[in-house]
């Protein structure tokens, strides 16, 4: 689903103040916003990808992945617009297939990871609802369990080559 032009925003980089938050933590800070290093150079593939309902009345908007050097910065939003004190946050697992650091930086309406490795092929988000804890759902192969599958709204996939992305249930 596109989003509506009402509720678009211009997406550029913007990486999130240098605050580092315990792995498995995904709630972030209202309005906190920085500048893009001048030192980096930053490509920002816009998607407006609604990815689902994260809690009651609140869909989750993916509007941009832009890449550095060293980074990824997933740009998002909601819809409505949260009021203050609402019970809504992003609650998202991402990975690659090459391992990649689960370390993030997080403020407003951005996310900034470690880039995944110049050979990965794919990026994923896995996104939940605020209520499902995901962190520690893994089978002993170390992949998603079926009580991760079954919480999870949807995935969304970045082709790093193609440039592309996909949302899937």
């Amino acid at each position: 689903m596109r989003i509506p032009p009402r509720l678009r925003r211009p997406a550029w980089p913007r990486p999130a103040a240098a605050v580092r938050l315990p792995p498995g933590i995904s709630e972030v800070a209202g309005s906190a916003r920085t500048q893009a290093p001048a030192s980096e150079a930053w490509v920002t593939y816009p998607l407006d990808l609604e990815i689902g309902e994260v809690a009651d009345g609140y869909h989750l908007i993916a509007r941009s992945i832009s890449l550095s050097a060293n980074y990824l910065l997933f740009e998002f939003a909601f819809a409505p617009e949260p009021a203050e004190g609402a019970e809504v946050w992003l609650n998202m697992c991402y990975s690659a297939d090459i391992p990649v650091s689960l370390d993030y930086i997080g403020a407003g309406n951005d996310v900034q990871y470690a880039r995944p490795p110049r050979k990965a092929r794919y990026a994923w988000f896995d996104f939940f609802r605020t209520d499902y804890m995901w962190y520690g759902h893994w089978d002993r192969s170390g992949q998603p369990d079926s009580d991760y599958r079954r919480n999870r709204i949807s995935r969304l996939t970045f082709d790093l080559m193609t440039e592309q992305a996909q949302i899937e249930k």
